[in-house]
């Protein structure tokens, strides 16, 4: 699985896995959809060393063989006759199998409304969700600096394995920063106004999310 395509499953992992953390949260999540993920071990482990071992949860795409027998319900077995040429095979396939393929037979699939699940923001608004929790006395403005500082010296992080050769390159970005406007108002109010709603709207989606998380769905509809 591609560096892309394996993202919105770390992101799932990451959200669950705040989920089995929280003490409400936690009673929320419906633990016999998610048997299979053996959830008591999320806890203490990592994305990528979970993954390892439960990647057949999302993908079931298997390779393409010559059978005798069927092995594999969830296959199609085809008998093509030695004397086809391979254009005239790879111009039968496609009208053979047309509507039979490219179906998900994995249980856990993403649910989302949108082309593409922008997983960057889904991350940016757990870390904001995570820092309302964590700061419960701060002022909203407050909690959006602090999860701009975060996704900060994450990407600093990243940007720094990146040059070690450790880590492919990625995309880098700021959290809302292009974001901010400041109107005909004075200008430090209105920055700090605008703060306060981004961070809200972020808390309030990670929130939605979370809640989708626990009853399986991932990211589900959080608008």
């Amino acid at each position: 699985m591609k560096f892309g395509e394996l993202q919105p499953y770390r992101v799932w992992f990451d959200y669950l896995k705040t989920c089995l953390l929280d003490e409400e949260l936690s009673k929320k999540i419906d633990r016999e959809h998610y048997k299979s993920w053996n959830i008591s071990e999320i806890k203490k482990s990592k994305f990528d060393k979970w993954f390892k071992t439960h990647s057949s949860l999302f993908t079931s795409k298997g390779t393409i063989k010559i059978v005798t027998k069927i092995t594999n319900p969830q296959a199609i077995t085809l008998e093509i006759p030695t004397s086809y040429k391979i254009k005239e095979i790879q111009r039968e396939i496609p009208k053979i199998l047309k509507d039979k393929v490219n179906k998900s037979t994995s249980r856990f699939v993403l649910t989302h409304q949108r082309k593409h699940i922008k997983t960057r923001a889904l991350d940016n608004f757990l870390l904001a969700w995570k820092n309302k929790k964590k700061f419960k006395d701060k002022k909203l403005e407050d909690i959006w600096e602090q999860t701009n500082q975060d996704i900060k010296d994450r990407q600093d992080k990243i940007r720094k394995l990146i040059q070690q050769g450790k880590l492919r390159r990625r995309i880098l970005a700021e959290y809302g920063q292009s974001n901010i406007k400041v109107g005909m108002k004075s200008g430090k109010l209105q920055k700090l106004q605008n703060k306060s709603v981004m961070i809200s709207k972020s808390i309030f989606k990670a929130t939605k999310i979370l809640n989708n998380v626990c009853k399986g769905h991932f990211p589900g509809e959080y608008s």
